[in-house]
């Protein structure tokens, strides 16, 4: 157990040096994924069963990006996880969408947590096209 506890620490000090190199707006919009997508669902799964779904896809991708990193490294193959675990929720809540009341508290909060799945998904997959390319 010691062993993983050092690799998770190390995992996390190089996350927090590659992090460091990344623009400013990527920190950015990584603290809106983290308000809108963690918070956000957490915060409507005790009501909704789409945040609890959301809520789980965040939260298994958080571990295997962290698994990815501790094996791999943090590259721009960091946001596979996303693709792997989001894209399915965003499709799922995507499906959902015409039984949402879009003028509610949490129909905002949908819309704004699908487009940012959407946008972040996007990001993702130009940096796995980008990784393979070079």
């Amino acid at each position: 157990m010691d062993g993983f506890m050092e690799a998770l620490q190390a995992a996390q000090v190089s996350q927090s040096a590659y992090v460091a190199t990344l623009p400013h707006w990527v920190t950015i919009w990584m603290n809106w994924m983290l308000i809108v997508l963690g918070l956000g669902s957490l915060v409507f799964a005790v009501f909704r069963v789409e945040a609890r779904w959301l809520l789980l896809s965040f939260f298994v991708s958080i571990v295997a990006t962290m698994a990815m990193g501790m094996t791999m490294g943090w590259t721009l193959l960091w946001g596979v996880t996303h693709l792997v675990f989001w894209t399915p929720a965003a499709i799922y809540m995507y499906r959902r969408l015409d039984g949402i009341n879009t003028a509610s508290i949490y129909g905002v909060w949908y819309l704004l947590a699908l487009a940012t799945l959407i946008i972040s998904l996007a990001f993702d997959a130009k940096d796995a096209v980008q990784y393979f390319v070079a």
